[in-house]
């Protein structure tokens, strides 16, 4: 947890430093704005519209991969195994088929996720395939 506020303090010093010494998130900010008009008016920007249309699309997949990254390191945690033996009574579990959010993390953390179920005690849950 505290790593975690340690990041996201490195990354607000970071990126208040950039802006107070060079101006540069504000410039980058207005210049979308005034893209994004201009794209939509019709008139001419500092970089032609194909250009400014595919790095606007660049930064979009940019943050929806870090929003992904951000969530899955979040629900690393939910991964109680390793095996198919239950983490509260240590009976045999049965695997169920998964749920469209588990096999997205299973992609993003990179690890072969399976979802197990126990009959003796209702335990279900995410495990390391063994």
């Amino acid at each position: 947890m505290i790593r975690k506020g340690l990041a996201y303090a490195a990354l607000f010093f970071l990126l208040a430093g950039l802006e107070l010494s060079t101006e540069g998130i504000s410039l980058v900010l207005a210049r979308l704005r005034a893209g994004m008009g201009a794209l939509l008016s019709g008139n001419e920007f500092y970089v032609s519209g194909l250009r400014f249309t595919v790095g606007v699309g660049g930064l979009a997949i940019g943050v929806v991969i870090l929003a992904l990254l951000g969530w899955s390191a979040g629900h690393r945690h939910d991964v109680a195994m390793v095996g198919s033996a239950c983490p509260q009574c240590g009976n045999h579990t049965r695997r169920v088929k998964r749920k469209g959010w588990q096999r997205l993390l299973s992609a993003m953390l990179g690890e072969r996720l399976v979802r197990r179920r126990c009959e003796h005690c209702g335990w279900t849950g995410l495990a390391l395939r063994g």
